[in-house]
C-alpha cells in the first residue's frame, strides 16, 4: 500500500469549494457570518468545490479525493462499499471466494456506457488488466501486486487469480482499481484519453462534459444510466466542481451562495461555518488517524523509554480542546479505530475500550525518560508543514519537553516537500515528523500492513518510524495470507498489543470527515469510506 499517502496525504482537506467572491473592483466581498445563505446555482445544478485541480479523467489515476470526487460519478466498479462500508454488488451482480487464491465474479448483462453501447466481460477483463499492466502507470497499480491473472471464465463470468493469498484483494474491485471502462472508446481516444478534452466514457450516472483546467469541470446526468431508478428523488441533473485553493476565499464563497457542497474546509473556518444557521456542518467517522512518527532507527529514538517519555508529556487533550476546533476525535495508542473494524465488530470494539492511551502524565514522563539512555535530556528535530494546526501542536509539543530539558527544534516545510519526506525522501532525515494516514479499505489491515512492515521503511515506504520487528513482520504476513476473520483478528491484535507497547508512533487523535452545505443540499450523507463511495446521485436537491 505504498503508494496510497503520496497522491492523499491530506486526505480530509480535499473536495473544497472554489469561485471568485465580488466583481468590477475584483477586491473580495466582506459577507456577515451568519446571513442568510441562498444557492446561486441554477436548479437541478449542485456546485462543488475542490481546493486543486484533478490529475486526470481517468480512474487508472483516481487516488486523491478530488480526482475520485468526479471519476467516481462517471465510472463504477464491479463491486461497492454501502454507507456501513460493507461490500455490495455494482456492475458484478454476485461474486465468489472459491478458495484462497481464486475469486469469481458473476458480471451484470444489463449495463451500457453512457453513450449507449452495451458494457461486455471483454471491457471488464480490459479495465482491470489495464491497472494491473504495470507500464500503464496506473497510482492503483500496486493492489494487483498479487494477481496472477484476470481472464474471461463465461459469457458473463470473470476469474481472478492471485499469485498468493491476499485478504485486502476482496476490496479491490469496490475501488477506482475496479472501475470499468469502455474499451472502445479507450483505443479510439488514444492519447487524449482521461484528458481535458476527452474525459472517460463509462456506466455512471454522470457523464463528462467539459474540464477548464485549474478553473472547472462539468459533468450532466446519464440518461442511459442502467441504474437510474435507484437515483435519490430530484437527484442533481448538473455537477459543476469549482476550483479555489485558499481557505477563506472558500468560506466566503459558502456563504455567499457560490458553492453548494464543500469538504474540507480549513480547521480554523470550522467555527465561521457552524455559526451560520442556514449553513450545515455534516461529520462521519473516518479511516484517518494523525500521528507523528519517532525515527527508530536514530539515537535516542531507538529507546522505546524515550518515545514513551515524548508520548506522555504531551497533552493530547489541549489539541481536541484548543487546536482541532471539534474536527478530530479522541485517541488511543491504537492506530485503527472502529470505523476500520467491519467483521468481528463486537471482539474488535471490547479490545480497542482496553488499549492503552498514554494520557498526559509528566511525572510518567520524567519516569521513563530517566530510565532511558539520555537522562540529562538531549537536542532534537521535529518536521510539521506550514498548517497552522501542525505548528500548533509542534509549539505545544516544544513547549511540554523543556521539563524533560529536551530541546525541540521545528522545521516547517510545505505539505508537498513533507509528503515526500514521510514517503522516505532526504533519506529519512528526521528525529520526528508529523503524519496522516488513511486506509484505503474498511479494514484493519489497511494500516498495520502500511505501517509497521520493515520492507516500508525504505523509499516510497509509508512505515515514517523505520519501525523493524520480526515478531511483527511475521504477524503481518501470516494475516495478510489468512481468509479466516477469526484469525486474523487474532494476529492483528497480537500485532497491535507489541506496537503499543513498543510506540514508533504518537497516535494523536482520528480525524472526521466533515461536509458543510447550504440549504439546497437536502439531508447529505456520506461514510469513512468516502473518497471511493460519495456519489452525488445519492443526493437530493431542494426543489
Amino acid at each position: 500500500m505504498k503508494k496510497r499517502r503520496l497522491l492523499s496525504i491530506g486526505l480530509i482537506a480535499v473536495m473544497v469549494a472554489t469561485l471568485s467572491v465580488g466583481c468590477g473592483s475584483g477586491e473580495e466581498e466582506k459577507t456577515d457570518n451568519n446571513a442568510k445563505v441562498v444557492s446561486q446555482s441554477e436548479d437541478g445544478e449542485l456546485v462543488i468545490g475542490m481546493n486543486s485541480d484533478i490529475i486526470a479523467c481517468d480512474p487508472a489515476f483516481a487516488y486523491d479525493n478530488n480526482t475520485n470526487a468526479v471519476v467516481c460519478q462517471i465510472t463504477e466498479g464491479l463491486l461497492a462499499f454501502d454507507q456501513d462500508n460493507k461490500l455490495v454488488p455494482k456492475l458484478a451482480e454476485s461474486w465468489e471466494q472459491k478458495d484462497d487464491l481464486t475469486y469469481v465474479y458473476q458480471i451484470r448483462d444489463d449495463v451500457t456506457f453512457s453513450d449507449g453501447t452495451p458494457m461486455t466481460v471483454d471491457d471488464v477483463v480490459f479495465s482491470l488488466n489495464r491497472i494491473k499492466d504495470a507500464s500503464q502507470g496506473s497510482y492503483l497499480n500496486w493492489m494487483y501486486a498479487n494477481v496472477a491473472s484476470i481472464e474471461k471464465t463465461g459469457e458473463w463470468e470473470v476469474t481472478v487469480k492471485l499469485s498468493s493469498p491476499d485478504a485486502l484483494w476482496q476490496y479491490v474491485p469496490a475501488t477506482t482499481a475496479g472501475h470499468v471502462i469502455s474499451q472502445k472508446f479507450y483505443e479510439e481516444s488514444g492519447e487524449d484519453f482521461g484528458k481535458t478534452d476527452v474525459g472517460v466514457l463509462g456506466t455512471g450516472p454522470y457523464v463528462f462534459d467539459s474540464w477548464t483546467k485549474d478553473s472547472e469541470i462539468v459533468l450532466t446526468a446519464n440518461d442511459n444510466y442502467w441504474d437510474k431508478e435507484n437515483n435519490a428523488e430530484n437527484a442533481p441533473e448538473k455537477l459543476d466542481y469549482k476550483v479555489i485553493t485558499e481557505g477563506t476565499t472558500l468560506v466566503s464563497a459558502l456563504q455567499s451562495g457560490q458553492v453548494d457542497l464543500t469538504m474540507g474546509v480549513p480547521t480554523d473556518q470550522i467555527p465561521v461555518i457552524r455559526e451560520n444557521d442556514s449553513l450545515t456542518v455534516t461529520e462521519s467517522i473516518s479511516f484517518g488517524t494523525d500521528y507523528i512518527a519517532f525515527n527508530t532507527q536514530r539515537e535516542p529514538f531507538n529507546d522505546a523509554n524515550v518515545r514513551k517519555a515524548i508520548y506522555y508529556a504531551l497533552d493530547r487533550n489541549q489539541i481536541l480542546e484548543n487546536i482541532t476546533n471539534d474536527t478530530v476525535s479522541e485517541a488511543s495508542a491504537s492506530m485503527i479505530n472502529e470505523a476500520l473494524c467491519t467483521f468481528n465488530e463486537e471482539d474488535w470494539k471490547t479490545y480497542l475500550e482496553s488499549a492503552p492511551d498514554y494520557e498526559y502524565n509528566m511525572d510518567k514522563a520524567k519516569e521513563y525518560l530517566a530510565k532511558s539512555s539520555v537522562p540529562d535530556g538531549f537536542e532534537c528535530n521535529i518536521i510539521c508543514n506550514q498548517t497552522a494546526t501542525q505548528n500548533s501542536i509542534a509549539l505545544l509539543l516544544q513547549t511540554a519537553l523543556k521539563d524533560l530539558n529536551i530541546t525541540l527544534n521545528i522545521e516547517k516545510v510545505t505539505e508537498d516537500e513533507r509528503v515526500s519526506i514521510f514517503n522516505g525522501g532526504n533519506n529519512r532525515d528526521y528525529d520526528m515528523i508529523f503524519c496522516l494516514w488513511f486506509s484505503d479499505f474498511p479494514d484493519p489491515a489497511g494500516n498495520l500492513n502500511s505501517l509497521y512492515p520493515s520492507t516500508a521503511g525504505g523509499e516510497g515506504g509509508s512505515n515514517a518510524a523505520v519501525y523493524q520487528d520480526e515478531e511483527v513482520d511475521t504477524w503481518l504476513s501470516q494475516e495478510l495470507a489468512s481468509s479466516n476473520p477469526d484469525e486474523r483478528t487474532q494476529l492483528m491484535q497480537q500485532i497491535l498489543d507489541k506496537v503499543m507497547d513498543d510506540v514508533p508512533y504518537l497516535v494523536m487523535d482520528y480525524p472526521k470527515a466533515i461536509m458543510a452545505t447550504n440549504s439546497k443540499v437536502q439531508n447529505p450523507q456520506f461514510s469513512a469510506e468516502y473518497q471511493f463511495n460519495l456519489l452525488f446521485k445519492d443526493f437530493s436537491l431542494a426543489k
